[in-house]
């Protein structure tokens, strides 16, 4: 089975696989999948026409983030358990898991011919935690 298929199998998840990000030129959302994009594919902003071809480092960032969401989606019968505990002084602050699974964005800043671009992934928190 290939990784893309491993990776759409789990994918029940959410629509992580759907990813944006906003065009350097026009502000428009670019919007793709990794699981379709090779190591060739361009991506064109349907507004301005700008077109983005991502090497091999930059997807393979891109998959191996995928990836975190796929282990974070195979841990959710533990998330019940989980909390991150915010230290402040002398005091411990737990927060569930799952509470921050609800209330965060899902983003990963990379350097795309040296400007900076933010990844937003599609990812529904209540099918995460939910069938």
């Amino acid at each position: 089975m290939s990784n893309a298929a491993k990776i759409m199998d789990k994918v029940k998840y959410s629509t992580a696989h759907h990813i944006e990000f906003e065009c350097i030129s026009c502000r428009n959302r670019v919007s793709f999948s990794i699981l379709e994009m090779a190591d060739d594919s361009v991506l064109t902003c349907s507004k301005c026409g700008k077109q983005y071809k991502f090497d091999k480092e930059l997807l393979g960032k891109i998959r191996r983030f995928e990836n975190l969401l796929v282990a974070v989606h195979d841990v959710k019968d533990m998330l019940e358990t989980a909390n991150i505990a915010i230290a402040v002084k002398d005091e411990e602050v737990k927060v569930p898991y799952r509470l921050l699974l609800t209330r965060l964005n899902t983003l990963l800043k990379l350097s795309v011919n040296g400007k900076e671009l933010t990844f937003r992934f599609r990812v529904d928190p209540i099918s995460l935690i939910e069938d």
